[in-house]
């Protein structure tokens, strides 16, 4: 009987012990992206103010994402794009509200064939070293 009870007891402590060792052991992520450059208050349009463009680097492509602020609201673009080209390119617009009502959010996805959505890109792009845009490809 005590040789049993003892069995249960070490079972209990040993399966305490790993239960808490994997509970509080660090998280890994595997994320590889990285961030090769950031730009600010860069020309924009619509105008906007305060604005931060980041240059990312992803496994399979680079990502420039854009957060711009505006006369009551912000707005954030993601233009994701290769050795090819531009992959895809959207826009989220939030439109601050008054106290009382919720904000207003609109999402847009831009045609990467458009020549306009291609000029916007290559002048976004042009904020950014060579060097770091040459990782990219």
């Amino acid at each position: 009987m005590k040789l049993t009870l003892l069995k249960t007891l070490l079972f209990s402590i040993t399966a305490s012990l790993s239960f808490t060792a994997c509970s509080i052991s660090p998280t890994q992520t595997t994320t590889s992206s990285q961030a090769l450059e950031q730009v600010k208050n860069i020309e924009a349009t619509p105008s906007t103010e305060n604005n931060v463009a980041k240059l990312i680097m992803q496994p399979q492509n680079c990502l420039i994402e854009f957060k711009g602020y505006f006369d009551g609201g912000e707005a954030v673009e993601h233009w994701t794009f290769n050795q090819q080209g531009l992959i895809s390119a959207n826009s989220t617009t939030i439109q601050y509200a008054e106290q009382a009502q919720p904000a207003a959010q609109t999402a847009t996805a831009f045609d990467t064939q458009d020549p306009a959505t291609q000029v916007n890109f290559k002048k976004l792009q042009s904020n950014f070293s060579a060097e770091n845009l040459a990782k990219c490809h």
